[in-house]
């Protein structure tokens, strides 16, 4: 990992898109890394989904961006990392920590870390095929108990990955609060020789400054902090908290970043729809009242009045 990467955008399916890079860009408050949400690789195809590809083709924030594969075989993860490479991605990351139910029943994603002979080739191959300095995994802890992750941590290592991200949970635990396990995150730095980005519930930029202090000093990976916060960035490169006005700015701009990719594809009431995918980050900075007008809302001028109210 480049030494300036110490901040990086966590891939969130269908949240963390181009219209929401573009608002971090608008906004002053860029990551170091962006990683795209995941390409599903299996034997017969490789979903090469549109709103992926925007990410790369039309990433105009100078920010470089990873292309994730999420697979359980290593033929076709090598296969659609070598396509992947001829665009303009600055390489490749496994997914192993995706806890999607459809996912991991075809044992991709977090689904990996069940099957780590499947996971050690997957690393050989991905390892063998993407050049030096680009590839990279993100993985959880195990798949039920972090007593898993040390055998995890021997194949990550063993494939000499340039870096790795650390999500803080096992699969089991989802994303339920408390169940983060920042000593393993700390495990996983002492034991790889590569660098390693924690990831796991940090929502706050002092939150973000302690891992880097204290547990993953070569960088954080933020996601849904970084959707109800878009200035957190910014924050942790030693800038201000944002004002109320710049929070209202923020809605604004995905409003209309959102609508530069979907006028052509949405009815306003789906431009509503589309909006509750980030809006669900940033409820608990509402009221209840507001939180059941947007929650229920269909029209995307009534949408921009409440968050701006």
């Amino acid at each position: 990992m480049h030494a300036g990467v110490r901040t990086a955008l966590a891939p969130m399916q269908d949240v963390t898109d181009l219209a929401f890079m573009r608002v971090l860009a608008r906004i002053g408050s860029l990551p170091d890394l962006f990683v795209t949400a995941y390409f599903r690789s299996t034997p017969t195809t490789c979903a090469i989904a549109e709103a992926n590809l925007r990410c790369i083709e039309e990433n105009e924030t100078g920010v470089p961006i990873l292309a994730q594969l999420a697979g359980s075989e290593a033929a076709p993860l090598v296969r659609d990392a070598e396509r992947l490479l001829q665009l303009p991605v600055a390489g490749i990351n496994l997914n192993a920590g995706c806890p999607s139910p459809l996912v991991n029943r075809h044992g991709a994603g977090a689904g990996l870390l069940r099957d780590l002979p499947a996971l050690a080739a997957a690393l050989q191959g991905l390892r063998a095929c993407v050049p030096a300095g680009q590839f990279s995994v993100k993985c959880r802890l195990g798949w039920e108990d972090t007593v898993e992750f040390p055998a995890i941590l021997e194949h990550i290592r063993a494939a000499a990955p340039d870096y790795a991200m650390v999500h803080a949970r096992t699969r089991k635990a989802l994303y339920k609060p408390g169940t983060i396990c920042e000593a393993a995150v700390q495990q996983a730095v002492r034991t790889l020789p590569c660098p390693v980005m924690g990831n796991g519930d940090i929502g706050t930029a002092a939150e973000a400054q302690r891992w880097l202090t204290h547990i993953s000093p070569a960088g954080v990976m933020i996601g849904r902090g970084a959707v109800r916060n878009p200035y957190i960035f910014r924050e942790i490169k030693g800038g201000p908290p944002p004002t109320a006005d710049e929070m209202k700015h923020y809605y604004r701009v995905l409003v209309e970043e959102t609508d530069r990719i979907l006028h052509t594809k949405r009815t306003p009431a789906g431009h509503c729809n589309r909006m509750k995918k980030y809006l669900a980050y940033c409820y608990p900075d509402f009221t209840p009242e507001q939180e059941y007008t947007l929650r229920r809302c269909t029209d995307i001028d009534t949408m921009l009045r409440i968050l701006c109210d």
